[in-house]
């Protein structure tokens, strides 16, 4: 039981990994198959969808102990889910297996996410959190250059060609398979009082917090999914190289694992509630302004600003949801967030592919930028709220 926590990072690195490169990859796919901006919004929303409506029921299953078993079986559908966006060989094709792998994602980072509050005291929160986020952006950082240097190698003058690169990825998430069957298969005892009842989504919704929570969360996630769907559309228009975009995204992957290794430090440097707002205050101008940064030097500078700022606020929302409910509700509190997620990654990148079939690609980012904006204030006066009280 004690050796739990690194085999949860270690499955979390690298279906992660496969997760953040693939979505690369869909992209450049979808291009290739002939899809325009707005059938990249659609593909990309796609991978939200299912998990949109099922997140809840899978933290339900969490709460009621069944960790282990979900995580196996969203292994299983990512292998499954990146084979059939491999052999896809036309948009239709393309967004079931995306479909699929959102479905996969849902099941892994639930049921990964809630093994922490579930095997941790509340002293443990923050720094558990932080190291499972922190696995979460090492995976992110390397699945990348992967992605990108086995399709620079098997990519010439016909374009870029990504099934070697998606096998790979499937490659990656095999290895994750040992650990995830090391995990421990948890037995819940019936509630005891001091856990509370399990609440309801309405019931959690009505807590004084959890909507500026779960708004903050989606938004950055939100804009995570923009930048790893967009960039590459962008840097095309730029005339960037696969590679080269690539070394962007991961930049910004790069600093979130600097800024979650430090976050224990900030936190005792830094209110929590600053670190809470930062996340999206400070990202929201870098955000709108990279599309004006045609310099790569420049974008990656950016990139590593809203990495660094993105980093830090997930897992501190994290902690702060389920610190707002029962301890019997708390994996159903991260599927409450989780599904705040995913409804930005169903309607954001349709409103966002609509936006670039319109305007161009680069009003995605400002409008993303001002989405930013528009929760951190939000995030102000909860946090505000909070202290008051």
């Amino acid at each position: 039981m004690r050796s739990w926590y690194p085999h949860l990072c270690v499955v979390t690195a690298l279906s992660q990994a496969a997760y953040n490169a693939a979505r690369m990859l869909v992209s450049y796919r979808a291009l290739a198959l002939g899809g325009d901006g707005i059938a990249l919004g659609v593909i990309t929303a796609l991978f939200a969808l299912l998990p949109l409506v099922i997140a809840m029921h899978v933290g339900r299953a969490v709460d009621n102990g069944r960790p282990a078993g979900v995580l196996r079986s969203g292994i299983v559908l990512t292998i499954l889910a990146l084979l059939v966006i491999t052999a896809s060989d036309n948009l239709l094709v393309l967004g079931l297996g995306n479909v699929l792998l959102g479905f996969g994602q849902i099941l892994v980072t639930v049921s990964s996410q809630g093994f922490v509050p579930l095997l941790s005291t509340p002293d443990q929160l923050d720094r558990r959190f932080a190291g499972w986020t922190l696995a979460v952006s090492v995976g992110q950082t390397a699945g990348l250059p992967i992605a990108g240097v086995v399709s620079s190698a098997s990519s010439g003058d016909a374009g870029v060609v990504t099934t070697p690169a998606l096998l790979a990825l499937a490659g990656l998430v095999v290895l994750a398979v040992p650990s995830a069957m090391l995990l421990p298969v948890l037995r819940r005892p019936p509630s005891a009082p001091a856990e509370g009842k399990s609440q309801s989504v309405v019931t959690m919704l009505g807590i004084p917090g959890m909507r500026p929570a779960v708004f903050s969360s989606l938004v950055v996630l939100t804009s995570m999914d923009v930048l790893s769907a967009f960039l590459p559309v962008l840097g095309e228009e730029f005339g960037f190289s696969v590679l080269l975009v690539t070394a962007l995204l991961t930049l910004r992957t790069g600093s979130s694992i600097v800024s979650r290794a430090f976050l224990p430090a900030l936190l005792r440097m830094v209110p929590r509630r600053w670190l809470l707002l930062s996340a999206t205050l400070c990202s929201a101008l870098p955000m709108a302004a990279i599309p004006l940064a045609g310099n790569p030097v420049f974008m990656g500078v950016l990139l590593v600003v809203v990495g660094f700022f993105w980093g830090i606020g997930q897992p501190l929302t994290m902690t702060w949801v389920v610190n707002l409910v029962s301890v019997r509700s708390r994996a159903s509190a991260l599927s409450l967030r989780l599904t705040g997620n995913r409804l930005g990654q169903v309607l954001v990148p349709l409103g966002a592919g609509a936006i670039a079939g319109i305007t161009g690609v680069g009003s995605v980012f400002v409008v993303t930028g001002a989405l930013l904006w528009t929760s951190s204030g939000f995030t102000w006066r909860a946090v505000r709220r909070r202290r008051a009280n």
